[in-house]
């Protein structure tokens, strides 16, 4: 994991916005949102999934000291 910037964090937005772009079944509800946490951080992305109307949460902790993601 790199320092936990603004620059790493825009980054990241950016690439979800690309990889979901680049689905034509899903949709972002609105902005991913990033938080750093003490010992890694956490991603929360709103999905719609084409045609639906209700979005779905998507929480990933990536953990620093295992290098492991999880949902939350």
């Amino acid at each position: 994991f790199e320092n936990q910037l603004q620059d790493t964090t825009n980054a990241i937005v950016a690439e979800i916005e690309r990889l979901a772009g680049g689905d034509p079944r899903i949709a972002l509800a609105k902005q991913p949102e990033v938080f750093p946490q003490e010992n890694g951080m956490l991603i929360q992305i709103e999905l719609l999934f084409v045609p639906g109307q209700t979005a779905q949460l998507l929480s990933v902790f990536f953990d620093q000291q295992t290098r492991r993601a999880s949902y939350v």
